[in-house]
């Protein structure tokens, strides 16, 4: 715990070293530009964090969006279950990476039942524009469970890549504010299943979501219910954000994000809330500070990371 939270921290050390170089070194009154005190407009450039891939908006014609993100998690309070053989003992339902864990657990026996896990998850973000309507990239997830602690003794640490994801949305504009899109997540089988941080099967998740932007405002949400190729049960997943633009150069964003899954015989509701902020260095770099609260007990307890992100 104590790696990952020295990691991210200095992380955003020299993130805001860097970016308070960067402000500093910019000129107070370009001709042209925005003053850091006016209101600016919510555009398709604010993007939310967990629903990237989801969202209606875009990045425009042949433009680049390149994400490198790292965020702290733990699941260390957990909630009361039973292994397999009926013996109540507390502990997280599912892992860093949304996959379920102590389904099938022995308390002393293997699989041992987990009580706690903290770790880290690092994201690569890719998207580019295909026209100004369209966005197609790619996620692909490193996850770092570096304390499992088992019921009773011993503990364990897990590091790997998770499901490479491929993704693809156009986007329609259906009135002056208000715009559509249609999207698909294609989720393939990198992540190593015995680790717990992947399916072992392809996952396509069709979606639709919608986001109204007016002025500094914008709100939207997704649909979206996951097939998984061969594999465990479906998963409907759903999502609905804010974002607030105070000027040109620092905006607030919110997420609610949730999952419904079965496996395993059980029904798991992951809902989660995601604060986080944008500070827009330049014009082609933003700093994305982000947290993480759950609201369901299925959901991580909390996270808290730091994202850099480059627009080209």
């Amino acid at each position: 715990m104590k790696g990952a939270a020295s990691r991210i921290g200095t992380l955003v050390i020299a993130v805001c070293v860097v970016a308070g170089a960067a402000r500093a070194d910019e000129p107070s009154n370009v001709a042209g530009a925005a003053r850091a005190d006016e209101p600016s407009d919510v555009t398709d450039r604010d993007r939310v964090w967990v629903n990237f891939t989801r969202e209606a908006a875009v990045v425009g014609d042949k433009h680049f969006w390149i994400e490198l993100r790292g965020m702290y998690l733990a699941d260390d309070q957990g909630i009361s279950q039973r292994d397999s053989a009926g013996v109540k003992f507390h502990g997280p339902t599912l892992n860093l990476a949304g996959y379920p864990v102590n389904a099938q657990c022995t308390i002393g026996g293997n699989p041992p039942c987990v009580e706690a896990i903290n770790g880290s998850r690092y994201e690569l973000i890719g998207a580019y524009g295909l026209g100004k309507n369209a966005e197609v990239g790619i996620d692909l997830p490193f996850i770092m469970q570096e304390k499992v602690s088992f019921v009773g003794p011993g503990h364990d640490n897990f590091a790997d890549i998770g499901d490479l994801q491929f993704f693809g949305k156009v986007k329609r504009q259906l009135a002056e504010h208000w715009a559509g899109a249609i999207g698909l997540e294609l989720s393939t089988a990198s992540g190593s299943s015995s680790k717990g941080f992947g399916s072992g099967h392809t996952g396509l998740n069709p979606l639709l979501s919608t986001r109204y932007e007016s002025g500094p405002f914008a709100v939207g949400g997704h649909v979206g219910w996951l097939f998984n190729v061969d594999g465990p049960a479906d998963v409907f997943n759903w999502s609905v954000e804010g974002i607030f633009r105070g000027n040109s150069w620092f905006a607030l964003r919110c997420e609610f994000n949730g999952r419904q899954l079965r496996d395993f015989g059980d029904t798991f509701t992951d809902v989660s809330v995601w604060p986080g902020a944008d500070f827009n260095v330049t014009d082609y770099l933003v700093i994305r500070p982000q947290a993480l609260a759950h609201l369901s007990s299925d959901a991580i307890n909390w996270g808290l990371g730091i994202g850099i992100a480059v627009t080209l």
